[in-house]
């Protein structure tokens, strides 16, 4: 009868040499199919001083609580589309800017522009108060 003797070196072994070669493999796939775009600088037109003092050009503004306003005065957002209307079409070199309020309803602003764009009033322009016009 013989007996099996265990040997001390025997045990549990991994081999990783495989595993290591999956991951280069799946690094290198990775790396090569990757879309390295290049990132190009977003330049956004500032409204300048000529637009401003315009007199074709009608300011819109949208206030924290969400009124709007043309040119100072208070109205809802139907006559200030049927206002403007009238003066777009009387003279179509008019320039609407948006003077939207940090703080205001974003909802306003949009809905006051699709308004305008379904009255066929295409040429508008949003702009910011700084801060210190609060």
């Amino acid at each position: 009868m013989a007996l099996r003797r265990n040997n001390a070196k025997e045990g549990f072994a991994l081999d990783l040499t495989s595993c290591s070669d999956i991951i280069f493999t799946l690094l290198l796939f990775y790396i090569l199919t990757q879309n390295f775009l290049p990132q190009t600088p977003l330049e956004l037109p500032a409204i300048s001083s000529q637009i401003q003092g315009s007199t074709s050009a009608q300011r819109i503004e949208v206030a924290q609580n969400g009124q709007l306003s043309l040119n100072g005065a208070t109205m809802a957002a139907d006559a200030l589309v049927l206002q403007i209307g009238e003066k777009v079409h009387n003279a179509s070199d008019t320039q609407i800017i948006i003077y939207a309020s940090r703080l205001s309803p974003a909802g306003v602003s949009i809905e006051l522009l699709d308004r305008l764009r379904q009255a066929g009033i295409t040429r508008v322009a949003f702009a910011g108060r700084p801060e210190s016009e609060k």
